[in-house]
């Protein structure tokens, strides 16, 4: 116990130093809403500055070093904030994700052009005294960082408690537009974060010295616990992410202390390697699957879309055309641009596993390189410990990648955005150090062989006979296995965005909510396209393997993860043709050869130019390249409704002025008071915290029965759908025809039967407005003919933002009805629609209930509901105080208090809307 302990305390330093950089993620996401993955970059910036300004150019004493140090932190930051952060408020988080990257690359660059990449002996500022507890001597400064860091998460909380800065940060985090109504400044508010997020990381790496050691890459690996333990802060709790920090930090020396007890696993006569990053991992994918949702709830923020996914065209033109200058460029071209242009080939493929899991899901997925990685070391290790060569050695491999992808998938079902981001960059960092630097079933330090590729006796590798035009390596043989795997990729990928599985990833991409409501498993959704994106990895991974002979762990470590996919976005994260981009200038391909061959562009200068360039792209397209070309050159035509002829005679609610009158052209209610019950909802009850939104509620909806469900602002309506749909627990029991689906998802619920539209639309703005309808109908139906239904069968090509509000309610209904419901519940489809809109969809519900279809209606326009239900039901405070016909429920008096605030005899019901 007393080792535990006194490993303990000697792991207070690290842990201080994760936790400090954590405060500063946590600034900077509360001020900007960006996970900024500089800011360990930061700190590494500062402790350069004070060991120039302090040792290697003027020598200054440590406080006018120190101060200066901060100040040049300080401008970095601010400079970021204006450059990198500010134009992209408003994009989607992994342009922010990118953009950060960018500013990472561009400190490190700037570090290694001044001072090179040998480690620097920072000085202390840290007094070195050391105290004896536990039978050990512990540096005192281990104590103080820690307590500087504890002091400052007080002193933030404080700041973000009780100041007015602080709320008004808060204020402006959680609505903006508000705020800025307010008269809040969004941006100051924004710089001031960020320049408190820069000073902090600063200064932790300035006091860190005796902690770490200063290169351009130690201080900013420390942003990879720093953002687990923001993660496990939700990004905005400062002592939670210091307590996260520090307790990481304590982790890692108590692993540290039993790996070198005698029964640690060892391989090859050392303790087991990245067992700490291991632990870390499983913790937090334990912390988020509790935490997390299956779900996105109701008035969750809704983060902003990524670029359009558009489906490919001319594939096959495309693809010959490719396929054959390529083809003939292996042939013709000398043999360094030969490898580059294989290096491309596989920078393709690889960003391909992007655009699937990313471009076309939205899961911001970082592991897709280590997946690559883990096919190669397979190669290696069946071909040199069994034997086992070409194809089924990369079979394997790629079985293998789709299985890691899986449980990667598995352990991040419950976290989406951001959050996936850090997930699975902590899965990147575990199986890095805990796999491929294992000497069992890894390379180690020195990397793993893989031998030629050949097929029964026929060299298709990089030494194949034939050389090319020059006669020199790699074989252009090699280019077209290289090739001919690419292209299978690019149509596997095409065919999946042209298909019913990639309509369903992009409604999942969408609004997981919604997709859920048209019978979509988002879960399911997801594992595949983890599964798709892993087997791409995987072959990208084989590849590799075989063109550079071998395999090792330093080609796949976070760096060069994070660096793909700030290729892949800057090319295009949605497109193929934005991959073809990314990997046209991934790391050793054709762009960046061709710089360093004409221009002496590389190395660290093309670093610089590279994170510059990158921050540029996310600027002025944040669709990137291959986006912003396709924007250019496929301009999607204006969309009109057709001429309506002129109204002559009085419509929508005008005519519900009298007393049981029904819209005009609606025929009358049918009765349908002795058929089956299609829906049942008995003792119905759902409570938030300790406050009761419904309360012992009783429903019946029959067969071919269109029941109007209304009542006051709060009573209760769309929770009452939420409940019956799936989508917010409850007590109770649901059936639908006569089947119990109390315990059912909201996907499963859809596919018995139970479809729903939404009191804010939520369509799919990432499919058109006919894949909107196709993606949940049922087999062999037309979308252009559910959408004529709602007179919108002219709009089927149109993107959703190209429609009014009206009409995007429409496309709802029409998605709703597509599957062919048993019952369909409609939560306001009349709001936002003009008096003839709201008569058309009235006549065109009258009519579906007519022929038989079982409606629930929620819907303010009193005259919309009570002319065409057969019956109404009325909720007050979550109970049901009136359920009869709707002329009786016009003259409830119950109902009238309810809306009136009181009792009025005589009083009828005749607003448009209460």
């Amino acid at each position: 116990m007393q080792q535990v302990l006194l490993y303990a305390l000697l792991g207070l330093g690290s842990g201080a130093l994760i936790a400090g950089i954590a405060l500063g993620v946590v600034l900077t996401y509360r001020g900007s809403g960006i996970i900024n993955l500089a800011t360990g970059g930061f700190a590494m910036l500062a402790g350069y500055a004070f060991w120039a300004l302090r040792v290697d150019l003027l020598h200054l004493s440590t406080g006018p070093a120190l101060l200066l140090s901060l100040v040049v932190v300080l401008a970095a930051g601010a400079a970021t904030e204006l450059i990198a952060f500010r134009p992209l408020r408003t994009a989607s988080p992994l342009a922010k994700l990118v953009s950060s990257l960018g500013v990472l690359l561009v400190l490190q660059a700037s570090m290694l052009l001044a001072f090179g990449s040998s480690e620097q002996p920072e000085p202390n500022v840290l007094p070195q005294n050391t105290v004896s507890m536990l039978g050990a001597v512990i540096p005192i400064d281990r104590f103080i960082i820690t307590g500087i860091v504890i002091v400052l998460s007080a002193c933030l909380w404080a700041l973000y408690r009780f100041t007015r800065f602080g709320l008004a940060t808060r204020a402006a985090s959680e609505n903006e537009v508000v705020a800025m109504l307010g008269g809040l400044s969004p941006n100051s508010l924004s710089m001031v974060n960020t320049l408190l997020a820069s000073a902090i990381a600063g200064g932790i790496g300035i006091l860190a010295a005796s902690i770490t050691q200063l290169d351009t890459e130690t201080l900013p690996l420390q942003i990879v616990p720093a953002l687990a333990a923001a993660l496990l802060a939700r990004f905005t709790s400062f002592g939670i992410a210091c307590a996260a920090g520090i307790g990481l930090g304590i982790i890692e020396s108590e692993i540290q202390y039993v790996s070198n007890l005698s029964w640690f696993p060892t391989s090859g006569g050392t303790a087991i390697p990245g067992v700490a990053e291991l632990v870390i991992f499983i913790l937090i994918v334990l912390f988020m699957y509790l935490r997390g949702a299956k779900l996105p709830g109701r008035g969750e923020l809704v983060e902003q879309r990524l670029p359009e996914a558009p489906r490919p065209q001319h594939l096959l033109r495309t693809t010959v055309i490719g396929a054959a200058i390529c083809a003939i460029a292996l042939v013709v071209l000398p043999f360094d641009f030969r490898e580059a242009l294989i290096n491309t080939l596989i920078g393709t493929v690889m960003a391909l596993s992007l655009v699937v899991i990313t471009g076309y899901v939205g899961q911001i997925s970082v592991v897709q390189l280590t997946l690559a990685g883990v096919s190669g070391f397979t190669i290696s290790h069946l071909a040199v410990n069994a034997g086992i060569g070409f194809p089924l050695a990369p079979i394997a491999g790629t079985v293998a990648a789709v299985i890691l992808g899986l449980i990667t998938a598995a352990s991040a079902l419950r976290v989406r955005g951001v959050s996936l981001a850090v997930v699975t960059l902590a899965a990147v960092v575990a199986i890095t150090n805990f796999g491929f630097l294992n000497t069992t079933w890894g390379g180690g330090q020195t990397g793993s062989p893989v031998p030629e590729l050949k097929l029964l006796g026929l060299d298709l590798g990089t030494r194949a006979p034939f050389r090319g035009l020059d006669g020199n390596l790699p074989s252009p043989v090699f280019g077209w296995v290289a090739l001919a795997i690419t292209v299978a990729s690019c149509l596997i990928v095409a065919a999946i965005r042209r298909g019913d599985l990639g309509r369903r990833m992009l409604a999942v991409r969408s609004n997981e909510r919604a997709a859920a409501a048209a019978a979509i498993d988002p879960r399911t959704v997801k594992l595949i396209a983890f599964g798709v994106s892993a087997a791409i990895a995987g072959l990208a991974g084989s590849l590799y393997a075989y063109n550079f002979g071998s395999v090792s762990a330093d080609r796949f470590d976070v760096f060069t993860a994070l660096s793909l996919i700030a290729f892949a976005y800057a090319g295009g994260i949605t497109l193929i043709s934005g991959a073809v981009f990314a990997g046209l200038i991934s790391t050793q391909a054709l762009f960046p050869y061709a710089l360093d061959k004409w221009f002496g562009i590389s190395g660290n200068w093309f670093l610089l130019f590279g994170g510059a360039i990158l921050i540029i792209t996310l600027i002025q397209n944040p669709e990137g390249v291959a986006g912003a070309f396709y924007k250019k050159t496929h301009k999607r035509p204006a969309v009109h409704p057709p001429e309506r002829a002129p109204e002559s005679a009085p419509v929508g609610l005008a005519a519900l002025d009298v007393p049981g009158a029904v819209t005009p052209g609606v025929p009358a209610r049918r009765h349908a008071a002795d058929a089956t019950c299609v829906l049942t909802i008995r003792n119905l009850s759902v409570a938030f915290g300790g406050a009761h939104a419904l309360e012992s509620v009783d429903l019946e909806v029959r067969d071919g029965e269109l029941v109007g469900l209304i009542g006051p602002n709060g009573a209760g309506k769309t929770t009452l759908i939420d409940a019956v749909t799936g989508f917010v627990p409850f007590t109770g029991r649901i059936e639908l025809g006569g089947e119990d689906i109390t315990t059912l998802s909201a996907h499963q619920r859809a596919r018995k039967g139970l479809a729903r539209t939404w009191q804010n639309t939520d369509l799919f703005d990432d499919l058109e407005v006919g894949e909107n309808v196709a993606v949940a109908a049922a087999p062999d139906t037309d979308p252009e003919r559910v959408l004529g239904l709602v007179g919108l069968d002219w709009a089927t090509a149109a993107m959703p933002d190209q429609l009014s509000e009206g009409a995007r309610k429409l496309v709802g209904v029409a998605r709703a009805l597509s599957s062919g419901p048993r019952v369909l519940c409609l939560d306001e489809p009349g709001a936002g629609l003009d008096s003839r809109e709201s008569e058309e969809l009235g006549r065109a519900l009258r009519a579906l209930a007519d022929g038989g279809q079982s409606t629930l209606l929620i819907d303010h326009d009193m005259g919309l509901v009570l002319g065409i239900c057969d019956r109404v039901v009325v909720l007050e405070f979550g109970r049901v105080i009136a359920d009869g016909p709707p002329e009786a429920v016009r003259q409830d008096e119950r109902v009238i208090a309810a809306y009136l605030g009181g009792g009025a005899g005589g009083v009828q019901i005749k607003e448009t809307t209460l």
